[in-house]
């Protein structure tokens, strides 16, 4: 077996953080007595997309991302709300949405039963927190590191050598990480040296992964 421990993303690889975003923004906004249109969650998710990209590049931290992106979107919706404030309800309501994707459930319950797992994560502490009680997969895996805990997110060298100094396999050969997003696991991954499985959802675009799936169920094709 060429692979012992499989280090996964959480959002958008196991749970799906697009339903979870979508819930948590709607009733935010309600209990602002703002519209949850389309336009308007639309609106939040680019802004906060905006953030996360910019987070992964080295561009902002983590406090700015937290700090910024609420009073970006009431200014773009032309309201005057406190940030502070909605940022914390928003992350609150977020810890609510564990919704599971596809397959993942399943397929973490198969692989769980050959290799060691465990889930690396950027998303804000309280929430992943929150998400991962509510849902079955942590009787899966043996542990969780949350970039806000450990002080370096994804994709930086800083988060993988707190991974590999907390995980019984040392061997960089030996592990493979899986995960969505190009920026943060699969740059980050490949920047370490880590072998890297891309689930991708219909992007064209290049990558240096070593293996590509549409689902994180299609893994079992794989391991």
């Amino acid at each position: 077996m060429k692979y012992t421990t499989l280090l996964f993303d959480l959002d958008d690889t196991l749970l799906d953080f697009g339903k979870a975003e979508d819930n948590a923004i709607t009733l935010l906004l309600e209990k602002y007595g703002l519209p949850a249109s389309e336009e308007n969650k639309r609106l939040y998710s680019g802004i906060n997309q905006s953030k996360w990209d910019a987070l992964a590049k080295g561009e902002i931290t983590r406090k700015e991302l937290f700090a910024t992106r609420f009073p970006d979107y009431f200014a773009a919706l032309g309201v005057d709300i406190d940030g502070d404030t909605a940022n914390a309800e928003y992350i609150s309501l977020l810890g609510q949405g564990h919704f599971l994707l596809d397959g993942a459930l399943e397929t973490c319950r198969q692989l769980s039963e050959k290799y060691s797992m465990y889930i690396i994560t950027n998303g804000a502490k309280k929430a992943q927190e929150g998400r991962l009680a509510g849902s079955p997969l942590m009787q899966y895996f043996d542990g969780v590191f949350i970039s806000e805990e450990i002080g370096f997110d994804k994709p930086k060298k800083e988060y993988f050598d707190f991974v590999y100094s907390h995980i019984p396999e040392k061997d960089k050969s030996k592990t493979l990480v899986i995960g969505d997003s190009l920026a943060s696991d699969i740059a980050g991954a490949v920047g370490y040296g880590v072998d890297c499985c891309w689930v991708n959802r219909g992007e064209e675009k290049p990558t240096k992964a070593n293996y590509t799936v549409k689902k994180v169920a299609d893994l079992l094709l794989i391991l």
